[in-house]
């Protein structure tokens, strides 16, 4: 037992925390214990070690000792497990492996594991060996005989390699604890693996050990791809769980620091299950657990599965007696009930964060006391405490900063403005916001552009704050640079990242005289705040008209709820709702409308555009006069003198054609005004200073393609889970420059469609417009032939490209937004015959549009502080300097007669697309298609976006 106390001083604390009772206290009360046979001392020594120092393998090892001397050959067993999970290239969890073995009957393997501890061990002499055999022999009665001469065999015979054995101990310690690059590696491993009888491990652990090399030195890449082999390689194989859940663990760590947030969980969730498989519990599993939280934050929909796991780890630190993630859980939990928990629980919130902060002060942690002083800040906000919150929270802004944490500081200072804006202290709230964008913007410094694109989404709120803030103090210039800001910045970042974010000024540049530019913000749920912009005047214009937004929920979407009739008489109180089955009454009207009743009415107002239904009429006509007195009757007096209305929107608004809104004269607004949408200013800055050439032909067109039969492929994919799972492997192809993604499409149900006879006779129509078109129709729309017409320059010799076929767009899979081509039988080649947004990026386009003439393509994944990310970015991208994309599934015959006279006009008569759309639908309106076809489902789903 004793030549395994040099190992424990050099292993020790790869997790370090203050414990009342240091390691060396444990292990000494276990070798009194060892030396004079007492049982008690033995137990309560390795029991100590397993508790306190639960990453370290000594305690499981010292404990499946004591169990076997007891007679407990199970327990010995796990204990035994646990250890050469923890240490599976050291001698000692062999050594009781090998014990537990002989004592079962099973001689043969209780060589192996004897053999296995000969190749790597340290000791100088067999004697503590021998001893320790010997005093099983003297507890349980039963005779290790042969294990005692085996073991003196191998000195005797001399075939033991000290020196390797201390010189793989050390570099397998450097790695696993401090990143050290081991500079024979490979021949060390070598040598183990050519023993006779080598032990299968060394294969195993190799690309494990690479792959943290890798890792700590910087080669992301490299080591993702050495994790990924290791967890291949290591299936199924008891002795590596543990290291498989150590290897998922810094996967999941990479894919967060990526803000690939759906690949880091389904990653750390598989982590957790493999460690879950190993009996007791460590530090890493708790680690793990609170790395799970720190995923979980700012996901979508995810509140109860982060409440959840932060139970689960004060579990776990209660197991292995850790202050430290008790105090990391109890954060947690009362973080759910500042943000999210009922109403009715909120008071757990001061409870839970007081017993989190009295830890981290008795363990003297500052870091820890600042991540907690952020939620305590709010606590005392809300009890009116705001001195004492602004000084809580300046003091952990400056603990943050002292230590680098930008991210922290970003928060803190959001927190801080957000104190000051309710108390209405506007200036010293715009102060805050600049002093957390601006750490925002040195932790975006090193980050990719899709990287800032999953950041924007998680600092969204500063930027809401900002708006809300210049709004009241009505710096007009202000709000227009945040606008630009919060919006379309992964867009600027792909098209030209170096430069400067668009002003005022050079919007009214771009603007002409009968042009008005609205940027839409939304502050609280139904708060619209609009910069407005003419060629000769700026100003901010303000609706927040929140009687109205009450009423109108109540009137509509509450219906929806089964709310008893004896309920009614109470909620006409605009501070009271029915929520969860019961009453509730807030504090404020303003507290009482909630961002889903906001989207809520977004979704029913876009439900009643898609169905031309009777029935529903005046219900539909109430909707579109709401948004039209919310969004627009604002700004009457700039519209009744601007006839051309460009629109910036935002968040959910995003979703909604502004075309479809009836003033109070019953009149749609595209009836009086052209509507067209652009991302932001910036974008349209860039857009407007590409040139090219005024040679170029007018149209390439796609259509009338030929899928395979509808239902051909069964989805695999179920929960949320697994689309995630899906997810990463997609991000996982997309960094290997791999864009063929046939498995992955399928497991969601991707395959054949059903045939679209509108699309042929729609491209063969425009094909009849002018001599220099070109169509491509039946198997000759492949993806493989789009490709090559990419490849080969045709593609950007053209002015429009159209696509007329089945389009998609993905939330969960943002990736999955794209159009179908043809599906020949035995496949297109390397294609998968979906073209993608990954895909679409990699375009070279001169186009001046692209007309995607398919359903949904105008939707997409929307990201907090940028807007929608789809197709729409990814032409824009690809070249394209507009899109005429859909925001609902279309109607063949009002589809084709949108195609058909937009591109007559623009082909033959040289009209601009914009004026066009907006002419064709005031045709639509005015029943020159017939009677049918005046309803919005028919003409309003196509958006113009871009110049």
């Amino acid at each position: 037992m004793k030549s395994i106390l040099t190992f424990f001083f050099v292993c020790v604390g790869v997790f370090s925390f203050a414990q009342s009772k240091s390691f060396n206290d444990y292990y000494n009360l276990y070798i009194e214990g060892y030396k004079s046979n007492d049982l008690v001392k033995m137990k309560e020594g390795s029991e100590g070690l397993m508790i306190n120092f639960s990453d370290e393998f000594a305690g499981y090892y010292l404990h499946s000792y004591y169990q076997i001397l007891k007679g407990d050959l199970q327990a010995a067993q796990l204990a035994s497990t646990q250890a050469l999970n923890i240490q599976p290239l050291m001698p000692y969890p062999y050594f009781t492996e090998a014990y537990i073995n002989l004592l079962n009957g099973n001689t043969e393997k209780a060589f192996q594991n004897l053999e296995w501890a000969m190749q790597v061990t340290t000791a100088q002499s067999a004697q503590d060996i021998i001893d320790d055999i010997i005093k099983i022999e003297t507890f349980t009665k039963k005779d290790l005989s042969p294990l005692k001469n085996k073991w003196l065999s191998y000195y005797q015979n001399k075939t033991l390699n000290i020196n390797k054995a201390i010189e793989l101990d050390n570099c397998v310690i450097g790695i696993l604890t401090q990143g050290k690059k081991c500079a024979n590696l490979d021949a060390q491993f070598a040598y183990y693996s050519g023993q006779r009888n080598a032990n299968p491990l060394f294969q195993k652990m190799l690309p494990l050990l690479k792959a943290v090399t890798f890792y700590y030195g910087g080669n992301t890449n490299e080591s993702i791809n050495q994790f990924d082999y290791f967890l291949e390689i290591s299936k199924n194989d008891t002795a590596l769980v543990g290291k498989r859940a150590y290897a998922m663990y810094f996967l999941s760590v990479i894919k967060n620091n990526s803000f690939n947030k759906p690949g880091a969980l389904v990653t750390i969730n598989e982590g957790i299950n493999e460690k879950l498989k190993l009996p007791f519990a460590t530090l890493a599993l708790a680690n793990m657990q609170l790395h799970k939280i720190h995923v979980l934050v700012k996901m979508e929909n995810k509140q109860q599965e982060k409440l959840q796991t932060a139970y689960q780890l004060e579990q776990t630190a209660t197991k292995i007696n850790n202050d430290y993630f008790k105090a990391k859980a109890y954060n947690s939990i009362g973080a759910y009930h500042v943000f999210d928990g009922p109403q009715a629980e909120r008071g757990k919130a001061g409870t839970y964060l007081t017993k989190a902060y009295n830890l981290a002060k008795k363990m003297n942690d500052a870091n820890l006391m600042n991540e907690i002083s952020g939620n305590l800040v709010i606590i005392k906000a809300k009890q009116g405490l705001h001195e004492e919150a602004k000084k809580l929270t300046e003091e952990a802004v400056a603990n943050s900063l002292k230590e680098n944490d930008f991210s922290g500081a970003q928060n803190l200072y959001n927190n801080l403005g957000f104190l000051y804006y309710n108390q209405k202290d506007y200036t010293n709230a715009i102060s805050q916001f600049e002093k957390s964008i601006a750490l925002a913007d040195k932790v975006k410094e090193n980050l990719t552009a899709k990287q800032k694109l999953e950041y924007n989404n998680t600092i969204a709120g500063v930027y809401k704050g900002m708006i809300m803030s210049c709004q009241n103090t009505k710096d007009v210039a202000k709000l227009f640079a945040v606008q630009e800001q919060s919006r379309s910045g992964y867009l600027k970042e792909q098209l030209n990242k170096n430069i400067p974010l668009a002003t005022i000024s050079d919007a009214q540049q771009l603007l002409q005289k009968e042009e008005v530019l609205i940027n839409y913000s939304v502050g609280q749920p139904g708060e619209i705040i609009m910069s407005v912009i003419t060629k000769d005047k700026a100003e901010i214009r303000y609706h927040y008209p929140i009687d109205e937004l009450l009423s109108f929920k109540k009137a509509y979407t509450n219906k929806a709820k089964k709310i008893p009739a004896t309920i009614n008489p109470y909620l006409s109180d605009l501070q009271v709702d029915y929520t969860d089955g019961e009453l509730v009454r807030y504090a404020t009207k303003q507290a009482a409308y909630k961002k889903e009743d906001f989207v809520t009415l977004i979704e029913w107002t876009r439900q009643l555009l898609k169905e031309a239904n009777p029935q529903l009429q005046t219900i539909q006509n109430d909707f579109l006069h709401f948004w039209y007195n919310l969004t627009l009757q604002p700004i009457q007096d700039i519209l009744a003198t601007h006839p051309k209305v460009i629109i910036s929107a935002t968040e959910e608004l995003n979703y909604l054609p502004f075309e479809t809104f009836l003033s109070p004269k019953n009149q749609y607004f595209v009836s009086t005004h052209d509507v067209k949408y652009i991302p932001n200013t910036t974008i349209w800055k860039i857009m407007a200073n590409r040139k090219y050439p005024e040679n170029r032909k007018s149209v390439i067109a796609f259509g009338g393609a030929l899928y395979q039969p509808s239902g051909n492929v069964k989805p695999t994919a179920r929960g949320i889970e697994d689309f995630y799972k899906i997810s990463d492997a997609i991000n996982k192809k997309i960094g290997k420059g791999i864009y063929n993604f046939k498995p992955e499409l399928e497991a969601i149900g991707f395959g054949g469609a059903n045939y679209l006879a509108g699309t042929l006779k729609e491209v063969q129509f425009v094909g009849t417009l002018s001599n220099d078109i070109k169509v491509f129709t039946g198997l000759g729309m492949s993806e493989s032939n789009f490709k090559k017409l990419n490849a080969t320059g045709e593609l950007k010799q053209y002015k429009n490209l159209l696509i007329s076929t089945h389009g998609f767009t993905g939330d969960v899979i943002p990736e999955f937004s794209g159009v179908m081509f043809s599906q020949p039988n035995g496949g297109d080649g390397n294609e998968d015959t979906f073209l993608l947004a990954p895909e679409i990026v990699k375009l070279n386009l001169n186009a001046d549009l692209v007309v995607l003439s398919a359903c949904d393509t105008g939707l997409g994944k929307l990201y907090g502080g940028e807007g929608i990310n789809g197709l729409n970015s990814s032409f824009l991208v690809a070249g394209s300097n507009a899109t005429l994309l859909s925001l609902w599934p279309v109607d063949d015959a009002g589809t084709a007669l949108t195609m058909q006279n937009l591109f007559k006009k623009i082909v033959q008569q040289n009209a601009k697309a914009p004026e066009t759309l907006n002419q064709i639908k005031r045709s639509f309106i005015n029943g020159d298609f017939g009677e049918r076809y005046m309803h919005p489902q028919f003409w309003a789903p196509f958006l113009y976006n871009g110049i």
